[in-house]
């Protein structure tokens, strides 16, 4: 189907790709593939050139200059702009491409992809910002295979993660992979590994894989990077009516008292899962191990003598028993990542003996706290806090390596009643203190 339209030349030099194409060669075609990428080449060679290595023209939006005053643009026969993008589509998004005249309310889901589309491909920066900030809200179960889609033949980082992170949700949660999508009842459909939306567009899930992998490295250097100095920091703890499950807990900074990171633990013998900051306290509840804020969780074996903390990786042996659909999504399996361990003290006549084991770029740390000493005037076991510590108790400790008190590696005490003291340097990383809290804090039998 051909479409020939009369444009006046300043709508055309509004798309900085379209004034590249006019200031072209006669003849010459000009490829712009839905990543960013183009190539200038001899529209009548028949073998593609080295310069078009790697790119299929089926995908491309193509502009051919065949005389002073002409562009042929030719649409793209495959992927997902061959059913979002339409000769109409373009003359909007040049119309759009004037300060102010981009509206998006009203405008449906398929709507704004087009335009997003069409604005990455004219290079309209302006009106693919504005579609994007629009699309970001409406990402969600009914549109995720449409912005799958476009994330993909755009190259846009944002939308991908979004939509990751929808699809994490929608596939991982307690309900599983929602059932019109395996059964082709509603639009959408996952089959073999790829999503698609009615007959508009079809996206391997596995276009994902490096959301996965630049997530589990961001939150790695973020929260398993140690520092040289002190951090000082508190530990909140909030306990439900009556003092009853869940409880959940907040490390907070010294200084500032910013909240740094936040867990919950559902009952006294569950697992905790650690969070960002970015999630409030109220929703705690409601937050799952397959959200973008999860970090990890540190998990007890029966006895709550031996604490594992994993990373923020999925728990791929449950799901692939529970719910094997979800495997088709990227994840990481999860990894351990250090291990607090406790020494039986049924009597409890002393101190309990705490073991932090855990490795780092090759090179494994161990450490171990202070015996602590018997001072008679206080008739009980007493160490040394600096005055971080303001009240005695058993779950106060210290640790070091060969049981040397000169350099302390961590320090938890109590302060007052659900306030707890935890300062710790390197080795010792972010995540690995709050995992060391959590264990100090948890049931013992």
């Amino acid at each position: 189907t051909t479409v020939g339209s009369w444009i006046p030349q300043e709508v055309i030099l509004r798309s900085p790709w379209l004034a590249r194409c006019l200031d072209a060669p006669e003849g010459s075609t000009l490829r712009r593939a839905l990543d960013g990428k183009e190539r200038i080449g001899d529209l009548e060679r028949d073998e593609p050139s080295e310069e078009w290595s790697g790119l299929d023209p089926r995908t491309c939006v193509t502009c051919r200059r065949p005389g002073p005053q002409a562009l042929e643009v030719a649409l793209p026969l495959r992927g997902a702009g061959r059913r979002l993008l339409t000769p109409a589509g373009a003359l909007q998004c040049l119309n759009l491409a004037v300060p102010g005249a981009f509206d998006a309310h009203g405008a449906s889901s398929l709507t704004l992809f087009g335009f997003f589309l069409w604005a990455v491909a004219l290079d309209i920066e302006e009106v693919a910002k504005a579609c994007r900030q629009a699309l970001a809200t409406t990402i969600d179960a009914t549109t995720v295979a449409i912005a799958l889609a476009a994330g993909f033949a755009t190259g846009d980082g944002e939308l991908l993660r979004r939509c990751y992170w929808c699809l994490r949700g929608a596939m991982c949660g307690v309900t599983g992979v929602p059932r019109g999508w395996l059964d082709g009842s509603g639009p959408i459909r996952l089959a073999r590994g790829e999503l698609s939306h009615e007959e508009t567009c079809s996206t391997p899930l596995r276009v994902l894989s490096e959301v996965v992998s630049e997530d589990m490295l961001a939150k790695s250097r973020r929260w398993h990077t140690p520092v040289d100095c002190y951090t000082l920091c508190q530990v909140h703890r909030v306990r439900s009516a009556n003092g009853d499950y869940p409880h959940t807990y907040e490390m907070r900074l010294d200084h500032s008292d910013e909240v740094v990171m936040r867990v919950l633990r559902e009952d006294e013998t569950s697992s905790c899962r650690i969070f960002g900051s970015a999630i409030p306290l109220d929703r705690l509840a409601e937050a799952s191990e397959h959200c973008k804020d999860y970090l990890g969780c540190v998990v007890p074996n029966f006895w709550g003598t031996l604490f594992t903390l994993y990373d923020s990786g999925a728990d791929m042996e449950t799901l692939s028993s529970q719910n094997p659909e979800a495997t088709q999504l990227p994840m990481k399996p999860r990894k351990p990542i250090c291990s607090i361990g406790y020494e039986t003290n049924i009597l409890g006549e002393c101190p309990r003996k705490v073991i932090v084991d855990f490795e780092r770029q090759g090179e494994k740390h161990h450490f171990e706290n202070i015996a602590p000493r018997w001072d008679k005037k206080l008739n009980s076991y007493a160490l040394p806090f600096f005055g971080r510590v303001k009240k005695a108790s058993a779950k106060n400790f210290q640790l070091v390596v060969n049981n040397d008190p000169n350099t302390i590696f961590l320090m938890f005490g109590k302060i007052k009643k659900d306030v707890f003291c935890l300062d710790y340097r390197g080795p010792i990383a972010h995540l690995d203190a709050m995992a060391i809290a959590i264990a100090a804090l948890a049931k013992k039998r």
